[in-house]
């Protein structure tokens, strides 16, 4: 088999045509300049064994889109795995990205359809729970809110099933914790539908979290009564100030969580608590007090959680309000 010159992210290196593109390379630290570099590497080498068809449609269409031209980098190493795949086995040609066709939850809990979805290649995390997403798997990415609000946040990468699908109809615990952190980022109130804030009540009464100092300086006792009234009449959003959203996570994390949710739960009060006294000295002068100074906030931090490396805020979309249809994105598959 022919050898053909490969750029692995280091500036080194060769492969054949069904030998691993991904030798040691660490997909996820390499910017899009490299990854670039590495599928324009890896084209090359599938052209030189066959022309035609050109390789770069199918794989952009194995991602779910029209080419990579402006593809951002969790689409890049989407279609580093796609282009690795097809190398170490040439006859499976990439199956496109399908539009979703799942039944979805009415109401409240709906999320509006994914761009596209696919069986993962390779293991990997959620770009949303850090859940692990395994190799066959159904993964996906959700369309970017519209312009202008697409601008205001940082788009999330490949998705695992319930994050595209169910986390809003079905939350778990981590799905409200996870909610409560990208609102936080982005400098306002926490809005929750009927079902988190089912989750989030029940919780609540039921952990130790009213013995906690938190709740006996900043008693949580009306904002017991609104989740629970809310999730009585099924509201679309109940929406929880910044400084009462502090109390109820540190109401939690007293009441003795799970270990999963303890962590979590640690991770959120960490990066709040750098918001909140500046430990690394970010110039305010340049970065002010709201989102741009708590995201260099999480770039700087010396103890970097999933949070902080996903980063955000991510645009996990409210509940359309039924007396106002056009006031979420809705868009149809």
């Amino acid at each position: 088999m022919r050898d053909v010159s490969s750029d692995n992210g280091s500036g080194q290196g060769s492969f054949d045509l069904g030998i691993d593109l991904l030798p040691g390379v660490d997909l996820d630290s390499l910017d899009r300049h490299r990854l670039h570099r590495l599928l324009g590497n890896g084209f090359r080498t599938r052209r030189a064994v066959r022309q035609r068809p050109a390789p770069e449609p199918k794989v952009a269409r194995a991602v779910g889109l029209n080419t990579l031209q402006n593809a951002d980098e969790h689409d890049l190493r989407e279609a580093v795995r796609v282009l690795n795949t097809w190398l170490r086995s040439p006859a499976d040609v990439p199956e496109p990205a399908k539009r979703s066709r799942y039944e979805r939850p009415e109401g409240v809990g709906q999320l509006p359809g994914p761009r596209g979805v696919k069986k993962a290649l390779a293991t990997q995390a959620c770009g949303l729970c850090n859940e692990p997403v395994k190799p066959g798997d159904l993964t996906g990415r959700v369309r970017p809110p519209k312009p202008p609000m697409d601008r205001a946040f940082v788009p999330m990468g490949w998705l695992c099933r319930h994050c595209l699908f169910d986390r809003r109809h079905m939350p778990r615990r981590r799905d409200v914790l996870i909610r409560f952190f990208h609102h936080l980022l982005n400098s306002s109130a926490v809005g929750l539908n009927s079902h988190e804030c089912r989750v989030l009540h029940t919780w609540l009464t039921t952990s130790g979290a009213r013995s906690s100092e938190a709740w006996k300086l900043d008693p949580l006792d009306t904002t017991i009564v609104r989740l629970a009234t809310s999730t009585a009449e099924d509201k679309a959003n109940t929406w929880i100030a910044f400084p009462t959203s502090l109390t109820i996570l540190r109401a939690l994390r007293t009441g003795d969580p799970d270990e999963a949710d303890a962590g979590l739960l640690d991770a959120i009060l960490q990066h709040t608590t750098e918001w909140e006294t500046n430990p690394f000295g970010i110039d305010h002068r340049r970065y002010g007090t709201g989102v741009a100074y708590r995201q260099q906030t999480l770039k700087s931090t010396d103890r970097p959680t999933f949070l902080s490396v996903l980063g955000g805020p991510f645009f996990l979309h409210k509940a359309p309000d039924p007396d106002n249809p056009e006031d979420e994105e809705t868009t149809q598959d």
